[in-house]
């Protein structure tokens, strides 16, 4: 028995996993300017790890929006894997909002973490595209 996180909180970490060892990886073969932090969510529905993804390239910023926000975890009525995505910055205690909730999700079965986690690298890589093809 024992104690350990919920469900949708460890699917969320293992894809979240995923997504920053690739993404560490390829920064730093490619010499790519981003960074990056995980923070937890919870609107009793959803619970999981969002993360903030932000240009660190100084020298070279030319975008309004920075930022690149996805957000990971079980979908609200079923088990499989929700991923949402956003460039603007959550207002609501870390929650997506309503607009990208309805727009720019997608899902995935609950057995396809790797999956959900490439989703999220390509999002990224398209994202911060100049600094992928610098």
């Amino acid at each position: 028995m024992g104690f350990q996180k919920i469900r949708t909180i460890r699917v969320s970490e293992r894809v979240f996993d995923i997504v920053c060892e690739a993404l560490d990886i390829e920064a730093s073969e490619y010499n790519v300017k981003i960074s990056g932090y995980l923070e937890v969510f919870n609107n009793c529905r959803e619970q999981g790890y969002v993360l903030h993804v932000s240009s660190c390239d100084w020298e070279n910023k030319d975008r309004t929006s920075d930022d690149l926000i996805v957000w990971a975890c079980e979908a609200r009525s079923s088990d499989e894997i929700m991923v949402v995505w956003s460039s603007e910055y959550p207002v609501n205690k870390g929650m997506f909002s309503e607009e990208d909730y309805n727009n720019r999700r997608k899902y995935f079965h609950y057995d396809e973490l790797q999956k959900a986690a490439d989703f999220i690298i390509e999002l990224v890589k398209n994202f911060f595209k100049k600094e992928f093809t610098n």
